[in-house]
């Protein structure tokens, strides 16, 4: 493999020319540095991302005082223009501040920060395509190149050297992926690094058609994935081929791999980051990579679980794989759930050479879900073992062979004996793709009109329906922004009569401190038992970013008169919700009436079909959508600030970006993002027998509706269809214009007529799908989609599903059929989608 780096290195080079740069086009945002302003005034330092304020820091780099009355700041948006006030001047070799609290706006994570002198003259310009981890920063102070610091010097001289990363490719997917094939590249360094320019070829990079470069403002943060798909770099790998990775002068190799054969898998480097290539065990696109498990070297190590309902529960089998007898008193079992206590061996266990010790369900205190782990410690808390399950297996989840295999499917349960391995591998149990239903309604999708201005943070959307005039609610997650606005007849929005700017949400605990960050709001709801009120669901506070703090915050519209508004209430679910990265938590939030699930959720906590009785004074169910599990989990909310976890839905998708509930179909959206191609998961409680449960069928985002980041959705009441079809909209995180679009969704089909009348259309009937609590597996359940999924046994004291019950249901189509077939007819005869051109 040398020996061919060194070849195509040196064959790139005499290709190029020795040192000839690629031509790489420019971004449209990459901005032209105006020529130094005669004054030596420089922007010296910006803060986009501040824990309490963005700031742009300017210096004087000449010798003499400068006056910058009447200079303007402004960002990339030439509407926002502050003016320094008379009498402002820089004293030779000084620095001046001016924050958002000056200014009047905040800076987006893709933005500029441009100056200009009295005159209109630029001054000065600098622009980036990502937040900064901290600060961009010229290094050296006053005079050098914006680079990313490790640590910001507001007001003072730039002494940090910049934080340097570095890229490897890390994996390689040669064979046909999701959708084509595709390079992983990773920044295993502690500082961002400007990939720019950078070249990506194959082992023909002789050839110009197959060399790629990646775009100008290309930042990879420390940590961080980016891949490279075959639609960008625009041809296949081959079996016998090579990635290849140049510097931006087209001739300094980077990094290179090369095969003889496709990989069964992918090739990803082990340890990841770091290591040297082999065979994944399951491509692991843009995450970190995963390979067949390594021989455990502890004597004592989890050799068989049952996660779905053995005799008498769930259990965990150790054996001693030694030969030597071990003393495993104290020894620890504990599930996924930080919220579980670590469940102990009792004093005296001693296990012979070859013996078996089961933790019963009983000594567990707790159920095994149907994405969950299990993690066997000693005493002294040192992890010896651990294995995890995407889905239950059907029978057992084991080692073959006892001791030392990988974990796999059984086809019998062997509790307390050898497993029965079989000589031909069983399937691990996994994912299948959703095989998504087509879009029913128009497959056009048209931004709102430009004059609508958002944030660049743009999460959650809401429908609130009234018959005198509707609502749509959105939330910005980088402020706490909460956004109202009036809907048309048409289905197009304006701003709401004093809510032209957002108001900012604030924790109570920052009631007093209208400076603080805020929520990082993702999801955004309202009750019709409290019209009055919204509800925001969030993930973190941005004062904090590294700490999970999901957090449900009530907002009375009332206390909200002035810019900012403190939460009425909060409901803190952090250690009931299962344990994630402090960005992968709450995305979506969504209310539903107990009167749509009564008798057809099935409740965790009881092992029964939901009984509002049970929590008075709840008012209702929220659900709320975690964006690492893929999961939905319905919680009461009770007035002193507790919460009752009561359900787990799975999604069957990688992820769940927003929530909606459709009354007029009775069905809750679940919505994917870009990383599931804009899948929606559609939920529907019951079954035509009575049952308690819940199915799952998939839907496709219409084809008008570009693969992007739409972190929001929400679908028009009933009420205001016209032609068959209803206005829907999304919302895309991260862009600054055109976050907003409107399309259409078929209408619910019409009522049952009485018996006398000509028959006609019939509401939608309750899914034919198998319920929750039969033997049918998931068959769309994807990985991590949902931990500790419910059952239909009992349950524990924290809701974790327990006893004989199966995995939920989430297959099926059915209960679409009619919706689909009455808008396709209506859509032949006209239907009209409700979709606003764009204002230029």
């Amino acid at each position: 493999m040398q020996a061919q780096r060194i070849t195509l290195a040196a064959f790139v080079a005499a290709i190029i020319g020795g040192g000839a740069a690629l031509a790489v086009p420019m971004s449209a945002n990459a901005a032209t540095s105006p020529a130094p302003h005669p004054t030596g005034v420089v922007i010296n330092e910006v803060e986009s991302d501040g824990d309490t304020t963005d700031w742009i820091e300017l210096k004087n780099t000449g010798e003499v005082p400068v006056d910058i009355s009447g200079w303007a700041v402004k960002d990339n948006d030439d509407t926002r223009d502050f003016r320094f006030p008379a009498g402002t001047s820089i004293q030779p070799g000084a620095h001046l501040v001016v924050d958002d609290l000056q200014f009047g706006f905040g800076l987006g994570k893709e933005d500029e920060a441009r100056v200009f002198d009295a005159s209109s003259t630029l001054v000065d310009s600098h622009s980036w395509a990502q937040h900064a981890d901290v600060s961009y920063a010229r290094l050296p102070d006053g005079t050098g190149a914006f680079a990313q610091t490790t640590a910001s010097s507001r007001g003072a001289a730039n002494r940090d050297a910049p934080a340097v990363g570095s890229v490897v490719i890390n994996e390689i997917e040669s064979s046909g992926g999701e959708p084509g094939d595709w390079v992983e590249l990773f920044n295993p360094g502690i500082g961002a690094i400007d990939l720019g320019g950078y070249v990506f070829t194959d082992n023909s990079p002789e050839d110009t058609t197959h060399r790629s470069a990646l775009a100008e403002g290309t930042t990879l943060q420390p940590g961080d994935y980016l891949v490279i798909e075959e639609a960008d770099f625009a041809f296949g790998l081959g079996g016998g081929d090579s990635a290849m990775l140049f510097a931006p002068d087209g001739t300094t190799l980077v990094d290179e791999y090369s095969w003889t054969q496709h990989a069964a898998t992918s090739y990803g480097r082990s340890p990841n980051g770091t290591g040297a290539f082999t065979e994944t065990s399951e491509p692991t696109k843009g995450a970190e990579n995963l390979f067949a498990g390594v021989a455990p070297t502890s004597p004592v190590v989890i050799n068989e679980v049952e996660s779905n309902g053995g005799t008498p529960g769930d259990w965990v089998e150790v054996y001693n794989r030694s030969a030597e007898t071990v003393d495993i008193s104290g020894w620890t079992i504990v599930d996924d759930n930080a919220g579980h206590t670590p469940a102990p061996a009792p004093a005296s266990t001693v296990l012979a050479p070859g013996e078996f010790y089961v933790y019963e369900e009983s000594r567990l205190g707790f159920g095994l879900g149907s994405g969950d782990s299990a993690t066997l410690a000693d005493p002294s808390g040192t992890i010896v073992d651990t294995t995890t399950w995407i889905d239950h297996a059907e029978v057992s989840w084991a080692r073959c062979a006892d001791g030392d295999g990988d974990f796999r499917a059984t086809t019998a349960s062997t509790k307390g004996a050898l497993n029965a391995c079989s000589d031909v591998p069983v399937e691990t149990p996994g994912p299948t793709a959703p095989a998504p239903e087509p879009w029913t309604g128009s497959p056009e999708v048209t931004p709102i009109a430009s004059d609508i201005t958002l944030g660049e943070d743009m999460s959650g959307l809401e429908y609130q329906y009234s018959p005198e005039g509707s609502t749509l609610w959105a939330v910005d997650n980088g402020t706490g922004g909460l956004y109202r606005f009036d809907v048309a007849v048409d289905g197009g929005v304006t701003p709401a009569a004093g809510w032209e700017q957002p108001k900012r949400v604030r924790f109570q605990a920052d009631a007093e401190n209208p400076a603080a960050a805020g929520p990082d709001a993702e999801g955004v709801t309202v009750s019709a038992e409290q019209p009055e009120s919204v509800y925001i669901g969030s993930e973190r506070d941005n004062s904090d970013k590294s700490t999970n703090k999901n957090t449900i915050l009530k907002v009375d519209l009332g206390d909200a008169s002035g810019p900012d508004v403190v939460a009425a209430a909060e409901w803190d679910l952090t250690a009931s919700l299962p344990q994630v990265g402090a960005n992968t938590g709450i995305e979506a939030i969504e209310w539903m009436a107990d009167s749509e699930l009564e008798g057809r959720l099935l409740d965790e906590r009881t092992g029964a079909p939901y009984d509002s009785a049970n929590y008075t004074g709840a008012d209702g169910l929220f659900f709320v959508a975690v964006e690492e599990t893929a999961g939905v989990y319905a919680y009461a909310l009770f007035d002193d600030g507790t919460a009752a976890r009561i359900a787990t839905l799975e999604s069957g998708l990688g992820g769940v970006m927003a929530l909606d509930y459709d009354e007029s179909t009775q069905t809750l959206w679940g919505m994917c993002d870009n990383g599931c191609g804009g899948t929606s998961a559609l939920f529907q409680f019951g079954a035509a027998d009575g049952a308690a449960g819940y199915s799952v069928t998939h839907v496709a985002r219409p084809a008008g509706l570009p693969d992007t980041n739409n972190e929001g959705f929400a679908i028009a009441a009933n009420e205001t269809c016209i032609d068959g079809t209803r206005a829907a909209y999304w919302l895309e995180d991260g862009v600054k214009s055109d976050a907003l679009k409107q399309g259409a969704v078929a209408c619910a089909p019409l009522a049952t007529p009485d018996p006398t009348e000509t028959a006609g259309p019939t509401e939608t009937p309750g899914p034919t799908e198998t319920p929750v609590g039969t033997e049918a597996p998931s068959a769309t359940t994807a990985p991590g989609a949902g931990s500790g999924g419910a059952s239909s046994g009992g349950s524990d004291a924290d809701g974790e599903a327990v006893g004989t019950g199966t995995t939920l249901a989430t297959t099926g189509a059915e209960h679409l059929a009619i919706i689909t077939l009455t808008a396709l007819a209506a859509l032949a005869l006209g239907g009209v989608a409700l979709a606003r051109r764009r204002d230029a």
